[in-house]
Formats: structure tokens, C-alpha cells, sequence
């Protein structure tokens, strides 16, 4: 899997909770999405999203998993 995003990736706490670079689709068809997003702390935190598992409020699809780094997010997938 090659996923690559421009660095340095640095945290905006005014922009909490918006993604810090564009998300990056990956999985058989796409199914999942990573992406860094900003916080109200020190530093981003990588937020991954399944296509497969909707959130039932807003029928988007879900965040599965939240993670410091991005290796630590993508383990298991």
C-alpha cells in the first residue's frame, strides 16, 4: 500500500476537527480512507474511514479507527 502525504503535516488548533490534507482512499475498491486532522492539542491525529460501515446519523461513511500516527491507524487493515 503506498500512501504518501506532503511533509511536514503540522496541527492548526483553530482548524479542529477538519482534515489537515486530503483524505487518500485504499483497500480492495477504495473501501477505506485515511486522512490527518487537525486538533485543539499539539498535534494531528489520523482518522480512518470504512465505506462498508455507515454512520447511522449522518449516513456518511463511519470512522473506524483514530490513531497518533498513521502506521498505528492502518495496523491491522
Amino acid at each position: 500500500m503506498a500512501l504518501s502525504f506532503s511533509s511536514p503535516l503540522t496541527n492548526n488548533p483553530m482548524l479542529r476537527g477538519s482534515l489537515a490534507a486530503p483524505k487518500q482512499r485504499f483497500g480492495k475498491f477504495g473501501r477505506y480512507a485515511i486522512a490527518p486532522i487537525h486538533t485543539r492539542f499539539d498535534m494531528i491525529e489520523w482518522a480512518i474511514w470504512d465505506a462498508d460501515i455507515t454512520d447511522e446519523a449522518t449516513g456518511l461513511a463511519a470512522i473506524i479507527r483514530q490513531a497518533d500516527t498513521m502506521d498505528e491507524a492502518l495496523r491491522g487493515l
